[in-house]
């Protein structure tokens, strides 16, 4: 699996979500019923987006990671992850790794994102925010809706930057012993 910028990928991805505009397997990365086409582009507001085109082993594009960043207090948020193969795993190291580098590569204070609660990742967000010594902040009613139109509540995690390397020095102390 590699991180990649996805800019070097921008047209191949722009095809992807095109090809899975309508797929009820992706409705919930839109959180809507409206689509729009994918660009990189950042617009003239306060905060970056970084995105990552997500490679597997033989170099084929099987996802998209990005959120966008307030540089003043340090916050990685609204991310938007995006797994366009069945390859579960190296999807889920891309992802881990993209929220340590957020701390350990750019200095990130806090990191959050949401899901829309239905969505099977639902679940493992859950699991891996907890291994990564975050926590479920809240959950928000009826702020989404499904390709079918049906509203949906939509959940929020947050990760601390000391929570995190506190649970990455247990874990690591862990296989230690």
């Amino acid at each position: 699996m590699k991180l990649v910028n996805a800019k070097l990928y921008e047209q191949e991805i722009k095809k992807k979500m095109w090809e899975i505009w309508y797929d009820e397997k992706y409705q919930y990365y839109f959180g809507g019923e409206g689509r729009w086409d994918f660009s990189l582009d950042n617009n003239a507001n306060e905060f970056q987006k970084r995105s990552f085109a997500v490679l597997n082993d033989d170099n084929n594009l099987i996802g998209l990671i990005s959120y966008s960043v307030d540089f003043e207090m340090r916050i990685a948020q609204w991310f938007g992850a995006i797994n366009f193969s069945d390859d579960k795993l190296s999807f889920g190291k891309a992802l881990r790794q993209v929220i340590e580098d957020c701390f350990l590569k750019f200095g990130m204070e806090v990191v959050e994102w949401n899901v829309v609660c239905g969505n099977p990742i639902e679940k493992s967000y859950d699991r891996m925010c907890q291994k990564l010594g975050g926590r479920i902040i809240g959950v928000r009613h009826n702020r989404t809706k499904d390709l079918a139109g049906n509203i949906h509540n939509d959940k929020s995690y947050e990760i601390l930057r000391e929570d995190f390397l506190k649970a990455r020095r247990k874990h690591y102390e862990k296989e230690v012993s």
